[in-house]
């Protein structure tokens, strides 16, 4: 019996996913206007790069977008991860003088961990949490580089306010500390930017898969000057230390399959971490 066509298509794109991610795993958050960079349009998030797939997996719980993600990438080593990373392209955002558009991110929620014996997802374990390293907004920044000219004139605070956001996001199972939100990037002359942030997990952290959320936004306190509406939310499932098998029955648990070849989206998950160990032992 012949394999279905998509389900061809898609084994190709795994095969040559494999090869790629032997040198490095690469993909990104895309970021858009639902109606073009005018005020009230919604900020949209799409997928673009290594992932063999052209919609992201759903998650069964939310139906919110589900990305991949592994800190024994080839990359990040076996505690850190630059992926996936945030990509407007060209046209999409404002990058006009006096009017660019600065896009951040929101943290949501609590940190979720998945247990292995019973296949259920819970609040990450104490001591345990993921480090996101959005860049300092520019008024914070501006307002610490015054306070080393002239701290007379820095608004009060600035130093306090430039060592809080720089100490990055950190996601536990308790909640969200340090900044809620922080930037990513700003738009350049042609409307686009492509930006990689630092995520690190910390503390006596057990092999297992971690979840997070977050939401897009152009709001003030990033940079932002607040015209467009949030991002829906969207999880990241990182691999921390599971076997290929592990990591996709994790992976699996959140993810609402499609109808009739839900074997291919399992399919499409394992070519992920398969890789991800080809890319460790190429590196080793």
């Amino acid at each position: 019996m012949r394999a279905p066509l998509r389900f061809m298509h898609l084994a190709a794109a795994l095969l040559s996913f494999h090869v790629a991610a032997a040198h490095a795993i690469h993909f990104d958050v895309t970021i858009g206007l639902d109606q073009g960079p005018v005020a009230g349009s919604r900020i949209t998030v799409g997928a673009y790069g290594d992932l063999p797939f052209e919609h992201l997996p759903i998650d069964v719980h939310t139906g919110y977008m589900v990305f991949p993600g592994d800190f024994g990438d080839f990359e990040g080593g076996p505690k850190s991860t630059d992926d996936p990373g945030f990509q407007a392209f060209p046209g999409s955002l404002s990058g006009a003088s006096g009017a660019r558009d600065f896009i951040g991110f929101r943290a949501v929620g609590t940190l979720l961990q998945w247990d292995a014996a019973s296949g259920a997802w819970s609040a990450a374990d104490d001591g345990v949490g993921i480090r996101l390293y959005g860049a300092v907004p520019p008024a914070v920044a501006n307002a610490y580089i015054q306070s080393l000219i002239n701290p007379r004139l820095a608004p009060p605070g600035a130093a306090a306010n430039f060592e809080f956001y720089s100490q990055g996001t950190l996601f536990t199972g308790a909640g969200i500390e340090g900044p809620v939100a922080a930037t990513i990037d700003d738009a350049n002359a042609n409307g686009g930017f492509h930006a990689h942030l630092d995520w690190f997990i910390e503390g006596a952290a057990p092999s297992s898969a971690y979840m997070v959320t977050l939401q897009l936004t152009d709001a003030a306190s990033i940079g932002g000057r607040g015209r467009y509406v949030d991002s829906d939310p969207f999880h990241v499932v990182f691999n921390y230390g599971l076997s290929a098998e592990q990591y996709e029955t994790a992976f699996m648990s959140r993810v609402s399959l499609p109808v009739p070849e839900p074997s291919t989206w399992a399919l499409m998950v394992a070519g992920l971490v398969l890789t991800t160990g080809l890319a460790r032992r190429v590196r080793s």
